[in-house]
């Protein structure tokens, strides 16, 4: 069966790991990293916005409890504060204060001031079927002018949506901030309407306010019920102006700050419980933690901001554009964890695409826009090392298989050349078959035969593998290829895996430099052998240059690297050649006869002393061939003139 592209298996890969990711994401598992990653991007990155405030807030601190000596407020402290603030000439108060019941004294005085003021908003906890609720001041029951304070917070607590509407039966009550909101620009003559295209959607100005329905951005499944959007905080905090009781009885609240604005009086003291978790609080809890007033003049401000500078809430993506988004980024974490290489470069890739994918969360975050980031950064990072870890298994298979055919028959250093071009000699995994200029040499022992009579078994092996070592080790110092052994006859060839027409002459000089080694080993081995006793051999060797094809035979249980063709025949022929002289065992000068064609002559006469020894019909060569000996190497240059 053909081996599977390792193309295919990556892009397979990329298919089901967005699959996974995007599953994960729609499961809501990667929810409580989005929010997260959403809390930093309103904490630690801001919303590069700055318009002036419309909101005043005036927060009755611990410190004013003390001075006071009561909590609640009584009704005639109440009208007192509103009093003062009324003098300022604000547009509109809205007091974040429970009043459904009279505190004496000072009731009928309180109630006058609410009924006789439009100027004036409270606020309500708006029933629910588990909770009453909690209604707001009597005087303003059915005056319009209330807003229900509610809250929408997620799991652990935190705020990040705003509520404009919410229904119990027939009755649909208004958010306290749109109330406000609605005050404020009554007077640049904006009210809400239907949007023409939707109208179940209200429209502020000229931005429609979509409703959430709970799968926007990194939400899941939320509850969205009632009329919600996003809700985009100013900063940095605490991002209005704010005053306490103390300043307002002690006249250091300037007339400007609460001319014309929107004042909300509420309670930032720690012993009442109204303080709500803000995406602030990830990197500060406590200025993160802010009172209701606060978290609802945010609420009203951004309303305004919608109204009258266009300004809309956080907008998202739909799920489809999420999700290509997310093969996207996955899709790309594959292509460059495949080049990634060394683990360096895999380290840079790797942490400068989860730079970028964040650089860009932040900047959709300053133009308006909440965008997916932990998903992207997990498929990114994931992609880039499921790349990586399939391209090292591939190259380890492909490094095997190279091996397998040459590291037992080639030098280390030409197999390190062999491995950083696999790309010349692999294709899918496979060897590729090419005619490349060989220069291929045969050699064979003469006396073989006697000394293989002479000695028993295990000796005889002993003897021929030393021959075949030393004789192996002096091809592969030379830059040759070992291709094979039969009998005592080695084959190796000079120009493979790579031949460049530039080389060929001096594949061919190896060769005879090779041939010429070899002849000085065996007479080395001789007097070795000579030593124990044993017969001397005598060698002979073929040498041709020529066209050949290269490549592997066999099966898969057993394949071999191996030239092929006519050439290669040439140069067993040449060898195996009886009608020259033979070599001399007994002669050390003449112990090794190197016959090489007139090809391989030619590249080598300014190197190599030969000797022309005629024309000889070769089995299976069709032509007579020209035949030389090699006598050995030329003089240097030097050494004539040292002469």
């Amino acid at each position: 069966m053909r081996q599977r592209s390792p193309l295919w298996l990556a892009l397979l890969a990329v298919v089901l790991l967005a699959v996974l990711l995007g599953a994960a994401r729609q499961q809501g598992q990667l929810q409580f990293l989005e929010l997260a990653a959403y809390d930093l991007l309103v904490a630690g990155v801001g919303s590069g916005f700055s318009a002036p405030s419309a909101v005043t807030l005036l927060l009755i601190s611990e410190s004013d409890i003390q001075g006071l000596g009561n909590w609640p407020l009584n009704d005639q402290q109440l009208h007192d504060i509103l009093r003062a603030v009324l003098a300022l000439g604000p547009k509109a108060v809205g007091v974040d204060i429970y009043r459904d019941l009279a505190v004496p004294p000072g009731g009928e005085r309180l109630r006058t001031l609410l009924d006789g003021d439009p100027r004036i908003f409270g606020i309500e906890k708006f029933p629910d079927p588990g909770s009453p609720g909690v209604p707001p001041p009597p005087a303003l029951l059915d005056s319009g002018r209330v807003g229900f304070s509610d809250l929408v917070s997620d799991s652990g607590g935190v705020v990040r949506r705003g509520l404009l509407f919410l229904s119990q039966g027939d009755r649909t009550g208004y958010a306290f901030s749109l109330q406000l909101a609605l005050a404020y620009l009554k007077d640049a003559g904006v009210r809400p309407v239907a949007d023409p295209e939707e109208p179940s959607h209200m429209r502020l100005g000229e931005v429609t306010l979509v409703p959430l329905e709970g799968n926007e951005g990194g939400y899941v499944d939320a509850d969205a019920g009632g009329y919600q959007t996003l809700l985009r905080y100013r900063d940095p905090l605490p991002a209005f102006p704010a005053y306490n009781l103390h300043d307002l009885r002690a006249g250091r609240i300037a007339a400007e700050a609460i001319r014309g604005k929107l004042v909300i009086i509420g309670v930032s003291a720690d012993s009442v419980k109204d303080h709500f978790t803000t995406p602030f609080a990830i990197l500060d809890q406590r200025a993160g933690t802010l009172a209701g007033s606060l978290v609802h003049a945010h609420a009203t401000q951004q309303l305004i901001d919608v109204a009258l500078l266009g300004r809309r809430p956080l907008q998202t993506w739909s799920d489809s554009i999420e999700l290509a988004w997310l093969s996207t980024w996955v899709g790309l974490g594959f292509l460059a964890g495949w080049f990634a290489g060394p683990l360096w470069r895999f380290a840079i890739i790797a942490l400068s695409g989860t730079v970028l994918a964040v650089a860009i969360a932040v900047g959709a975050y300053q133009l308006g826009w909440w965008i997916p980031v932990v998903p992207n950064l997990i498929g990114w990072v994931l992609a880039v090392t499921l790349s990586s870890v399939l391209l090292a298994a591939q190259r380890r298979r492909e490094q095997q298989a190279l091996m397998s055919l040459f590291s037992r028959h080639v030098s280390p250093e030409v197999a390190g050349a062999i491995w950083r071009r696999r790309e010349e000699v692999l294709r899918d995994g496979r060897v590729l078959p090419r005619t490349l200029t060989v220069t291929t040499l045969f050699t064979d022992l003469q006396g073989f035969t006697q000394v293989s009579e002479q000695l028993e078994p295990e000796p005889f092996m002993r003897w021929l593998n030393s021959y075949m070592a030393a004789l192996t080790d002096v091809i592969m110092e030379h830059g040759g290829v070992l291709d094979d052994y039969a009998g005592d006859g080695i084959k190796a060839n000079f120009g493979v895996p790579f031949s460049e027409p530039g080389e060929i002459a001096g594949q061919a000089r190896r060769s005879i430099e090779c041939a010429l080694a070899l002849g000085d080993v065996l007479t080395r081995l001789n007097r070795e052998w000579a030593s124990k006793g044993r017969s001397s051999v005598a060698m002979r060797v073929g040498i041709h240059t020529g066209l050949v094809v290269v490549g592997t035979v066999g099966s898969r249980a057993r394949m071999k690297y191996t030239t092929v063709g006519r050439n290669v025949n040439l140069a067993a022929r040449l060898e195996g050649l009886r009608d020259c002289p033979s070599p001399n065992p007994d002669d050390e000068r003449s112990n090794c006869r190197i016959l090489v064609s007139a090809a391989t002559a030619e590249l080598v006469a300014d190197a190599f002393e030969s000797h022309d020894l005629g024309l000889f019909d070769l089995k299976g060569i069709t032509e007579k061939t020209q035949v030389f000996a090699i006598i050995g190497s030329k003089p240097k240059e030097h050494e004539h003139a040292d002469a």
